[in-house]
């Protein structure tokens, strides 16, 4: 019924029907009947009687007839059809307008790109509307973007909307934008309402146009009181298929680092379409300077891809910007690749001693201290400060990048707190075991309580000592994740050859938590898992030379190395995708208000704040496009940028294939009436006059409405001067 209606829940006003009937039985009053002589000549004749009882009852069903008309015209009943479309004069309407502005909708081959074909069109169609009617504006990329989020007939506003539309950027998904403008749609008024969507035509952006969205469609379009007819416009001029040259996103070694300390990049360069092998130059640039030592020249195949590598040392402390850069083509959005990485002087790490000793070199973590920060090393790497466990406090949890937990036998409920919250605003945590670790605390607390063991404990087991057996060591298959792939095949004395007499057996906690590196025996030699932001790793040996003769091999300062620069990844996340905050660790005295987060388009946001007064933070939520964001400082000058920490949102690249949506393909999408084609805004306007016109009825039943309100006031007129305002009670 709601179908026929565009203000459904006024027909509960049908319930006042009840009032005038309810009113007719409370005036029908008992009377006491008492004979006299002369009353015959006063009685009604029989004729008489039933005239007034007919009046009554037609006075009665004018009145329910005007409370009935007054709900249904409230209700805002509508027809369409042939009929609707004879008499219907244009009607106002309600429009929500998508502008593809995807990075494809970028492309160059013609005199003007898709994304400029839609914004004119989108101001074509608002010139030629009416005065009464509304329009919505959806900005279609990565993170949608409601420009006008409500219906308006301020023209010129929407034009200028338009204008300042950013250029093109990101991915689009035109299913969940034709999601999103029906349910804008939900507070449009008008009986006709229409979404018309502006794409380039690309086949990647309805991919996902599945049938859980053609579920949601339906589910939308049937649950509005009017529903909406989808439209869709393509503005790519050229239809054939087009070659397009692009880069992936960039893979860092590590995000965080030290100066000298090398930096790994990995991408790849791919080609969609192309009639012969193409020869691509690719450049890698720092911080806007393009290393000419660095220039690589690749030969790619039609539709093929290569591998590109590149590895760079940085000088000086602060946030670099790398970039890889390939020719420039049709398509420049994705000829460029970036990515930030954080250059540090020493990286702090905290390490908690669960066995200190009067002798340093019978402690816990010595052999692990002098790898990390030896004294005879002026400038390390690693500044490492260590701690027995009983001063373990979230005070010192503020400046470390990375804590390492020690052969610890447990910790008070204000440590496990600290960490957990450490840990959560994403630091690393390194645990590794020994004969002090209380397997059942770890288990109850650690595990179970906090969810900061990667693994439950399970006992502590022991190596062969029969000389015929191979000795326990790390397995190099499983050495498969990123930063481990250097100790794979390694050199001779290295990881590979380190002996493990002891180490505990662990199972894991759930599916999250991975084997990063097994023994030989089967069992598990390093276990992770995230928590929050952070990263936790679980070593099932210890960290001295108890249970393994690690700490004599050469890869011993190198893995340590490796394994605490991996667990620096989530403290502060400085390539995210489109959509996701970006949060910056502040010092406790700084003020979030001195800073601003510049975007992309050099447009300044306030940063809000986050965290506790121990770990401040200066936060962004709006990273809806793509590009190179810096927090600044708002006491320095812009042209000093060099100090001003950098990020990188990405984009999903898929939109690099500039295939367009196929003839078999856009048959499925317009079946069943779902979506249908149109060229230009003339012929949205003539279809409202065809036979699917609608047309509003509450004025024809506004009008039967005042006829029945005369005739119900004549009528009622007509009984009093009658002398007929009342019949007895025994002739009703």
């Amino acid at each position: 019924m709601s179908n026929f209606f565009i203000n459904p829940l006024m027909l509960l006003g049908l319930l006042g029907v009840a009032l005038p009937v309810i009113a007719h039985l409370l005036s029908r009053k008992k009377y006491d009947v008492v004979e006299w002589g002369a009353m015959q000549f006063l009685e009604l004749g029989r004729q008489a009687k039933r005239r007034v009882r007919l009046e009554e009852f037609l006075l009665l069903a004018l009145r329910i007839g005007l409370i009935a008309l007054l709900a249904i015209g409230m209700s805002r009943p509508w027809l369409s059809g042939p009929i609707a479309a004879w008499f219907a004069s244009a009607p106002a309407s309600d429009y929500v307008i998508v502008i593809d502005s995807s990075y494809s909708a970028n492309w160059r081959g013609a005199a003007r790109t898709p994304h400029q074909r839609a914004v004119k069109w989108a101001q074509d169609l608002i010139g030629q509307l009416s005065s009464a009617d509304t329009v919505a504006l959806l900005d279609a990329r990565d993170v949608l973007n409601p420009v006008m989020p409500t219906f308006s007939r301020d023209r010129v506003t929407l034009k200028k909307l338009l204008d300042d539309l950013p250029p093109p950027s990101g991915t689009s998904r035109m299913n969940e934008s034709v999601v999103k403008s029906l349910q804008m749609m939900q507070t449009a008024t008008s009986l006709s309402r229409h979404v018309i969507v502006i794409s380039d035509g690309q086949a990647v952006s309805w991919q996902n146009a599945d049938e859980h969205f053609w579920l949601q469609f339906d589910e939308l379009r049937q649950q509005a009181s009017v529903p909406a007819d989808v439209w869709v416009v393509n503005t790519q001029a050229q239809q054939g298929k087009r070659t397009n040259f692009s880069l992936d996103r960039l893979q860092l070694s590590r995000e965080l680092t030290v100066m000298d300390f090398p930096v790994r990049i990995k991408t790849r360069l791919k080609c969609s379409g192309g009639n012969g092998t193409a020869t691509r130059k690719v450049f890698l640039e720092v911080d806007g300077q393009r290393l000419a030592d660095q220039t690589q020249t690749v030969r790619i195949e039609p539709d093929g891809q290569a591998s590109l590598d590149f590895e760079h040392r940085f000088k000086t402390i602060g946030s670099h910007l790398i970039a890889v850069v390939t020719e420039e083509d049709n398509l420049p959005n994705d000829d460029r690749s970036e990515a930030t990485v954080s250059i540090t002087d020493a990286l702090p790490v905290l390490m908690v001693d669960g066995q200190p000793q009067a002798d340093a070199t019978r402690s816990e973590t010595f052999f692990a201290k002098l790898a990390l920060s030896a004294a005879s090393n002026p400038t390390p790497w690693v500044g490492a400060q260590v701690v027995p466990v009983s001063q373990l406090t979230a005070e010192r949890l503020v400046t470390p990048q990375v804590v390492v937990l020690a052969n610890a036998s447990r910790l008070d409920d204000a440590q496990v707190s600290a960490l957990t919250e450490y840990v959560g605003s994403g630091g690393g945590l390194a645990i590794t075991v020994g004969d002090l670790v209380d397997r059942d605390w770890y288990n109850a607390t650690l595990l179970q309580k906090a969810g900061l063991l990667p693994a439950k404990l399970l006992k502590i087991e022991t190596a062969s000592r029969d000389k015929d057996e191979p000795p326990v060591t790390v397995l190099n298959e499983s050495l498969q994740l990123q930063w481990l792939k250097p100790f794979k095949d390694g050199a001779s004395d290295g990881l590979l050859d380190a002996r493990f007499s002891n180490w505990m057996k662990v199972e894991p906690a759930d599916e999250n938590c991975i084997a990063a590196a097994k023994l030989t025996s089967g069992d598990a030699w390093l276990m992770s898992r995230s928590l929050g932001r952070g990263q936790v790793a679980l070593m099932t040996s210890s960290l001295d030379a108890d249970w393994t003769t690690l700490p004599a091999k050469p890869d011993y300062v190198a893995f340590l190395h490796e394994l605490i620069f991996n667990l620096t990844s989530g403290r502060i996340a400085r390539n995210v995708d489109s959509g996701v905050p970006l949060v910056v660790p502040l010092a406790a005295k700084e003020a979030v208000a001195d800073y601003v987060f510049v975007t992309p388009n050099n447009k300044e946001i306030a940063a809000t704040a986050g965290g506790d007064e121990l770990r401040p933070l200066a936060k962004l939520d709006e990273t809806t496009f793509p590009g190179v964001y810096r927090l600044h400082r708002r006491n320095r000058p812009q042209q000093d940028a060099s100090k001003d920490e950098l990020f990188v949102v990405n984009f999903d690249r898929k939109e690099s294939e500039l295939a367009g949506i196929s003839e078999e393909r856009w048959r499925d999408l317009t079946s069943e009436n779902h979506l249908r084609a149109i060229n230009e805004p003339r012929e949205l306007l003539s279809s409202l006059k065809s036979d699917n016109a609608r047309v509003e009825l509450w004025r024809v039943l506004m009008l039967v409405f005042l006829a029945i309100l005369v005739g119900e006031v004549v009528m009622t007129r007509k009984l009093v001067q009658g002398g007929h305002a009342f019949v007895e009670d025994d002739a009703v």
